[in-house]
């Protein structure tokens, strides 16, 4: 097999690791977040019946767009899981209810305020410091009263049609702490009139006797996607650090971490373009695939910057054949697990091998035409000086 090592333009190889780089940027932002990220409601059942997940998906879709169903078998017993995408009533009403709450906050701190300061009054009448304070946070208090007034009908016009429109107030909301029960118990009614909805649904297609109802609110899959974020980034660092450690010099450090870093992005590529959806689940496949690829990474750099048997060229080569043995290996052991989940409906598995497979694909492209081809053009660099 010819060195592609050798070749007068063999820098030019480090094009294709780009451009599937500049690619996946481009799909980047059609990734489909799952409920455990974007919210939404799951419904979990065991049923000894013969059920077909494709024509369940599509009744219950033809309902509520978007719906997944997933399934595992055991010992003859089906379990069936139904994803139902968030609410968007209900996910704006909860950040309405959010407002609430945090002017209920301030109101209760300009209460406590005002109350201090009419005592101060009381000793000190002619105190005009406290009266230019008093008259401050009167007016702020009045300020917190009006918003909490405007976020609970925002609320309220958010749930009508999950509540409907003959909806009426459970309590005389006109003072502050009134209103603040009036929207947390409007918003009860209106997740225990959606989850009596979404069962009822359900149930008119399969039989449930006894299920699990599990409810991720869109603030708390954001949450959980900031934790995913940080969990990364704080990965990134990490390894960056051990590398640096090990090579002490800045080329082959950075040329390790481009090629973790392009095999992540472009394996979310490859899930914004064939609509494989990013959750939690993800995560521990994205940390796999870093594992996966600062290995081929290192493996290529260390033999060819601390070995020397050979040339640069030929121990690079060397060591392509070994690592691309490696990978294809891995490759058709995710891409077997990724076929049987996706035909069986496992959504988790499909999440977990989908971006291993797909970064491991890209791995075989950024570690031998980038992060390798830079490594050569350093040493060759290097000890021409």
């Amino acid at each position: 097999m010819r060195n592609i090592y050798e070749g007068k333009h063999y820098k030019l190889l480090i094009l294709v690791p780009l451009a599937l780089l500049l690619v996946s940027l481009y799909f980047i932002p059609k990734i489909q977040l799952d409920s455990s990220l974007a919210g939404g409601v799951s419904i979990s059942f065991s049923t000894t019946s013969t059920i077909s997940v494709q024509n369940l998906t599509k009744e219950l879709s033809a309902h509520i767009p978007n719906t997944q169903v997933s399934k595992s078998s055991l010992n003859g017993v089906t379990s069936l899981l139904v994803t139902f995408p968030a609410n968007s009533s209900i996910t704006a009403s909860s950040a309405s209810l959010l407002d609430v709450y945090g002017w209920y906050s301030n109101y209760t701190v300009a209460s406590v305020a005002i109350a201090s300061l009419q005592s101060q009054l009381a000793a000190q009448p002619g105190n005009s410091t406290a009266k230019a304070g008093l008259a401050a946070w009167q007016a702020n208090q009045t300020k917190d009263l009006s918003a909490i007034g405007s976020s609970l009908n925002s609320e309220l016009s958010n749930l009508r049609p999950v509540i409907g429109s003959s909806y009426s107030l459970p309590y005389n909301a006109s003072s502050a702490a009134s209103m603040q029960s009036a929207a947390q118990a409007a918003y009860s009614n209106a997740t225990a009139a959606y989850k009596t909805r979404l069962v009822g649904l359900l149930g008119s297609y399969v039989q449930l006797s006894n299920y699990s109802y599990n409810d991720v609110t869109a603030t708390l899959g954001s949450y959980f996607l900031r934790q995913v974020r940080n969990i990364i980034i704080v990965a990134f660092i990490l390894v960056a650090i051990a590398v640096f450690f090990i090579f002490r010099t800045p080329i082959p450090s950075l040329a390790v971490v481009f090629g973790a870093a392009n095999d992540i992005i472009v394996a979310l590529g490859a899930m914004g373009a064939f609509h494989i959806p990013l959750g939690i689940a993800s995560v521990g496949g994205i940390l796999m695939l870093i594992g996966f690829s600062i290995d081929t990474d290192m493996l290529s750099s260390i033999r060819i910057l601390k070995r020397s048997e050979g040339t640069p060229t030929e121990r690079a080569m060397s060591t392509f054949k070994t690592g691309v043995t490696m990978t294809s290996t891995a490759i058709i052991s995710f891409a077997t697990l990724f076929a049987i989940s996706y035909f069986a409906f496992i959504t988790t598995y499909v999440e977990i091998s989908g971006v291993v497979l797909f970064g491991l694909i890209a791995d075989i492209f950024t570690t031998w035409f980038g992060t390798t081809v830079m490594v050569v053009w350093y040493k060759r660099r290097r000890d021409r000086v």
